[in-house]
């Protein structure tokens, strides 16, 4: 086994074992060759940390780097790192190649100067290599709260001392611009991708989108089903949850069992947040009609709306959600907007949905059903797709 800086000359055959190692792995088809093709002319990207893999003269491997940047909690910016994709060939999975290129590739990254790096990934195989959570260095997630620990955000301080010893105690993590190309580009990764032999795209389970399931490093958002009564009776009888969302605490099974059956039965467009650490619903989320409600909804805007169970609030679930059904919507709808709302006396959810790009309209609304008494304003908001 031989590890090697990556040639002018690999670049083709890296990226077919890229297109190989990623195809169907996490959506139909797959975009990671691309991203790796146009990288190698973006001035982010470190030849010099740009490595491959043989076996008996076979390429099975390669792995690059990339510069980042850490925002200080007083806006000032400074250098971090990262990496990824990292490849190994179907036929050389689970068989320890995969770490071993890992750890080459870091100690040639803490020869060269790399300090500190951030990734996305599984703490369950990255803690081999020495990762850990981000938040334990104090480094957060672009697009999440401080107080939030994301599970699949992970770091690591190459060189000992390193964050101290530039000053940085507290930051938002920015990952690098260019691992969106296909999607900013899509003509042009079209054109790429037929430059390639034909290869078939298949909907898969644990992919993002599979049949109106979509997942994420914590949740996956799947249609509701009958033996989910009992869970969701247990979530939607705390009378904590359902009057901040607008509904009154079930108040049975078979209640739960027949708001499966109607109110949660279009499975194109409502979804159960299940968990993945317990397998159980959590929560809801959807969108549907907004003629029924009272917010100023444009004609034929749907409606978004959303809940999770009590122990699980302030823990970015909602976000995470809320971000896979956009994404959903954008992919798969022509739909150019949507509307929502939250009680002024609830405005966790309205962090929600500002965090997932949803903009106030400057407008509120009476909601005149009464809660202990009184009535309750909505403050507005849209998102426009």
């Amino acid at each position: 086994m031989t590890i090697r800086l990556e040639k002018p000359e690999d670049y083709r055959a890296v990226e077919e074992l890229t297109r190989v190692a990623f195809w169907n792995v996490y959506r139909p088809g797959c975009t990671e060759h691309y991203v790796l093709h146009c990288y190698r002319d973006n001035p982010d990207f470190i030849p010099d940390l740009d490595f491959v893999m043989e076996e008996d003269g076979r390429l099975i491997g390669h792995v690059m780097f990339s510069k980042a940047e850490l925002v200080l909690n007083d806006g000032s910016r400074k250098p971090s790192w990262t990496f990824g994709p990292i490849s190994i060939h179907p036929d050389y999975k689970r068989k320890g190649y995969g770490l071993k290129l890992l750890r080459h590739a870091l100690g040639k990254a803490r020869e060269n100067g790399v300090g500190f790096l951030c990734m996305e990934g599984n703490i369950g195989f990255y803690k081999h290599a020495g990762f850990d959570l981000a938040s334990k260095f104090g480094i957060h997630y672009h697009d999440m709260p401080q107080d939030e620990e994301v599970p699949f955000f992970l770091a690591q301080e190459l060189i000992p001392g390193w964050l101290k010893s530039n000053g940085i105690g507290e930051a938002y993590y920015c990952p690098p611009k260019g691992y969106f190309v296909a999607d900013e580009n899509p003509e042009a990764f079209n054109i790429y991708e037929a430059s390639f032999p034909t290869k078939e795209k298949l909907r898969l389970p644990g992919q993002l989108t599979y049949d109106n399931v979509m997942e994420s490093s914590r949740i996956i958002l799947r249609p509701w089903r009958d033996s989910d009564a009992e869970t969701l009776f247990r979530w939607a009888s705390d009378p904590d949850v359902g009057p901040r969302a607008g509904w009154a605490p079930h108040k049975s099974v078979e209640e739960s069992l027949e708001i499966i059956r109607t109110v949660f039965c279009d499975a194109t467009n409502t979804w159960a947040i299940e968990l993945k650490e317990t397998g159980e619903a959590i929560g809801a989320m959807g969108y549907g009609p907004s003629c029924d409600c009272k917010l100023p909804a444009r004609e034929g805007e749907p409606l978004a709306g959303y809940w999770v169970a009590k122990p699980y609030w302030n823990q970015g679930i909602c976000t995470e959600a809320l971000k896979l059904m956009i994404e959903h919507i954008r992919k798969t709808t022509d739909i150019r907007s949507l509307i929502s709302g939250h009680f002024t006396d609830n405005p966790a959810s309205g962090r929600v949905m500002e965090k997932c790009g949803f903009v106030p309209t400057g407008e509120t609304v009476i909601d005149e059903t009464q809660y202990q008494g009184k009535d309750r304003p909505i403050r507005v908001l849209r998102l426009e797709l």
